[in-house]
């Protein structure tokens, strides 16, 4: 299972897909910079600025972890690759969980790259901003609270990925479930039931616009925290359920 998670990681880090992915983002934040420096002699902006925009935007990554899973697991059923890999005896289980850390990790060291370029060449051009540095620490652990929410989104993306053989089918099906169903179950919980109102809330994308909010509580974190590792665990559980009966081709 470790050597599986090695070569995965290793066949994928040697191809351009993940660094021209990471590439054109980390690009469109230097161009965010440069715009910001720009402006800067109208507007006072720095690295607090920035903070307080990423915040703004943390369903953003729910999307582009497509790409990702693009990488590590759809191509696998463009090219019919994944039987040979379950010929040689990797259980149907382990695929699965080796392909969701696959994923995860992928998402995690093109994360790590554009926040560096964003905050790093951000405080270079345009400073650290005029707000005290406990506010920025407080908006940058607020990004590190998001992560177990995109891990849980990683985990749905596993799912439908598995689910859907075809790819361009699944990125739109991924897309269009985290921008719609929080549209649907305001609009069941105004017209339906007020209990719809309990699913709108433990959403992955209402915890993540939960997490902008301007007094923050700490119970917020910790149950978002905790709603992101309830849909790792269950979409997991859900694709290796339904991997092991579907036939791989």
């Amino acid at each position: 299972m470790l050597n599986y998670i090695k070569a995965e990681l290793y066949r994928n880090i040697n191809r351009a897909y993940l660094w021209i992915a990471t590439g054109i983002c980390a690009s469109v934040c230097l161009l965010l910079i440069i715009l910001m420096k720009v402006s800067s002699s109208t507007v006072s902006v720095g690295l607090d600025t920035l903070l307080l925009l990423t915040v703004g935007v943390l369903t953003l990554p729910i999307f582009l972890t497509v790409m990702f899973l693009d990488i590590a697991i759809a191509e696998e059923h463009k090219n019919l690759t994944m039987k040979n890999v379950l010929a040689f005896g990797l259980d149907r289980k382990k695929l699965v969980i080796c392909k969701f850390i696959v994923s995860v990790i992928l998402s995690l060291i093109s994360g790590i790259i554009i926040m560096v370029v964003l905050f790093g060449v951000g405080t270079i051009v345009l400073g650290t901003g005029k707000s005290p540095a406990s506010t920025d620490v407080d908006l940058f652990f607020r990004i590190l609270w998001a992560a177990p929410l995109w891990i849980g989104a990683v985990s749905v993306g596993t799912f439908l990925c598995i689910f859907i053989k075809n790819s361009t089918t699944f990125a739109f099906l991924y897309a269009g479930l985290f921008l719609i169903s929080p549209k649907i179950f305001q609009l069941l919980t105004m017209f339906v039931s007020k209990k719809f109102e309990i699913v709108y809330n433990n959403l992955i994308t209402t915890q993540l616009e939960n997490l902008a909010m301007k007094n923050l509580p700490n119970s917020v974190e910790i149950h978002g925290a905790l709603i992101g590792a309830a849909y790792t665990v269950v979409f997991i559980i859900l694709t290796i359920i339904y991997f092991k009966k579907v036939e791989v081709k």
